[in-house]
């Protein structure tokens, strides 16, 4: 067999003898006679002794003990220059101030910091490649997700033409087909995670097996080559690209004219890869940072409890909502004279609740109360749920979002108006100079307020002084928010077709995304989250699907 090895000792004699055991120390094999005089000597008794089956596995580990230059066995090392040294390269490092004994240098390298930053690297390196790859992953379901919610268009466009445009549709999906399969050709990647999975194991099996002289060589040489996997990693992920899909239907389509020529035009949207790569040691550091959420709990998941479809009489504009005590649900559509309905907490429809004036935000005050502001008219109406009455808080301006809290209603006023503060009774106790232009909700705490804007969510003190605010790409017309806990809070992006959750970190957030378009998500724009009830409450605003969702959170440990 290729792979026997000979017992050392014996082949000197010009015996031919099978080894059973493989010393580290000596780098030789022993066969059993052997093996009773090595550990019967002195000098040789506490030597490691390993089996052939593990000293196999070992020998994959590929590491030099001899010098290429001289041919001769390192026995010295020069840590100025972090190498090793034959006998005769001394002459090559007179000048260098620290050389040591091999065997003193490898002391202890099983232990060493070199092998752990290695081990550090190739797992941090491991992590940036898996994430890469799911995203990759992701990206790719996304793409194809709304290739067929376009063809799924193409299709229902078509249904309402006549048999004149066959030839135009069947050369419309020729065109998405062949511009989908050359940007679907990218997502191949040659990028994969098995040369690190394969040097950590090689690590692995030099700490349990191999010699000090070996770990300490080998883990310079792996290192070698990990470091220059990571930079092609680096290269990769850099010039990597994910793309998204758009259609444009001719508007002459629908006028039905003889003479059009174009079914649409399909535009594949190219845009560079956000993901970068991470350095776990540089993440560590920054983790150092003071958070004012850590220690506390944050949300880590979200686990669907049912969707539910709202009463369809009418088209659906859905721009606000509550959960109460009981469970069930407030919502309000504000399309035509717009109504609230009510629905149990398996989401079936029970009632309209009895509205003047067309509804546009709510907000509970308790269990059996809850407050709206009102598209055509400038008042504020209270609501109970179970009397007819309706207590009517005359305002100065047209109002928009509206939030309870501590016996205050906390009112956005449209045209720049800033933010008013009333009691119940609508006597006007501050004004919170704000611009609120591009400001539609509002959303408090007892120590804070949170606002949405133009692709931004901030967050100010109830003086009205700035406390954090957020902005980023992932987040495009923010339109509902809901509060977690005073450092982080839910927020529905009705432009990209997300639910994020944003946490403060400094003066500014962190966002995490929780749900998507593949979770069902367009437009999503009215949430509520029931902090006693951990239920979070999310409702699309034109196609009148709803879903209820469990809250899943934990702790965020305190680093430091």
């Amino acid at each position: 067999m290729s792979d026997v090895i000979n017992c050392d000792p014996c082949a000197y004699e010009d015996n031919i003898t099978y080894a059973q055991k493989w010393c580290t120390t000596c780098e030789e094999g022993y066969c059993a006679d052997c093996e009773k005089v090595h550990r019967s000597l002195k000098m040789s008794r506490n030597h490691n002794l390993i089996t052939m089956s593990d000293y196999r596995k070992n020998k994959n580990v590929s590491v030099s003990q001899t010098c290429e230059e001289h041919n001769k066995r390192y026995d010295l090392y020069c840590s100025l220059h972090d190498i090793a040294l034959c006998i005769d390269c001394v002459d090559q490092h007179k000048t260098c101030s620290k050389l040591l004994s091999l065997d003193k240098a490898v002391e202890n390298s099983k232990q060493s910091t070199a092998l752990a930053d290695l081990e550090d690297k190739i797992n941090g390196a491991l992590h940036n490649v898996i994430k890469f790859l799911k995203e990759e992953k992701l990206n790719e379901e996304q793409f194809e997700t709304h290739e067929n919610l376009i063809k799924k268009n193409i299709k229902e466009t078509r249904n309402n033409l006549n048999t004149h445009l066959d030839f135009l549709e069947n050369q419309m999906i020729i065109n998405l087909t062949e511009q989908t399969t050359a940007s679907k050709a990218t997502h191949c990647s040659n990028l994969d995670q098995w040369f690190l999975v394969d040097q950590k194991q090689k690590i692995e099996t030099m700490k349990k097996m191999a010699s000090d002289a070996r770990v300490f060589l080998g883990t310079r040489e792996i290192n070698k080559m990990v470091s220059a996997e990571i930079k092609f990693i680096k290269t990769k992920m850099t010039d990597a690209k994910h793309f998204g899909i758009t259609m444009t239907i001719d508007p002459t389509i629908t006028s039905l004219l003889d003479c059009t020529n174009l079914f649409g035009t399909i535009s594949v949207i190219e845009r560079k890869s956000e993901l970068q790569f991470k350095d776990p040691k540089l993440d560590q550091a920054q983790s150092h940072i003071s958070d004012p959420a850590k220690g506390s709990k944050s949300v880590i998941g979200l686990q669907l409890k049912h969707k539910f479809k709202l009463k369809k009489e009418r088209r659906s504009s859905i721009l606000s909502c509550l959960i109460l005590p009981n469970g069930h649900m407030l919502i309000v559509n504000t399309h035509g004279k717009g109504c609230i309905m009510e629905f149990n907490d398996q989401g079936q429809y029970l009632r309209n609740i009895p509205c003047s004036d067309n509804p546009f935000y709510i907000t509970r005050i308790d269990s059996d109360s809850f407050a709206a502001t009102h598209i055509s008219s400038r008042n504020i109406s209270i609501i109970n749920l179970y009397s007819p009455d309706v207590i009517k808080i005359p305002v100065e301006h047209d109002c928009r979002g509206i939030s309870y809290q501590d016996g205050k209603l906390y009112v956005v006023l449209t045209g720049g108006k800033g933010i008013v503060v009333l009691d119940l009774s609508g006597k006007v106790l501050n004004r919170i100079k704000y611009d609120t232009g591009n400001t539609w909700v509002i959303e408090t705490t007892k120590n804070r307020i949170y606002t949405n804007g133009l692709d931004v969510i901030e967050c100010f003190s109830l003086t009205g002084k700035g406390i954090w605010w957020h902005y980023e790409n992932n987040m495009k017309g923010p339109a509902g928010i809901a509060v977690y806990n005073e450092n982080e809070v839910f927020v529905a992006c009705k432009n990209s077709y997300n639910l994020l959750t944003i946490k403060q970190f400094g003066q500014k957030g962190k966002s995490k995304c929780f749900l998507s378009l593949r979770d069902g998500l367009e437009m999503p724009r009215a949430i509520y989250y029931d902090r006693d009830r951990k239920e979070l409450l999310v409702c699309n605003e034109y196609d009148g699907i709803a879903a209820m969702y469990t809250v899943i959170d934990g702790q965020i440990p305190i680093v430091g």
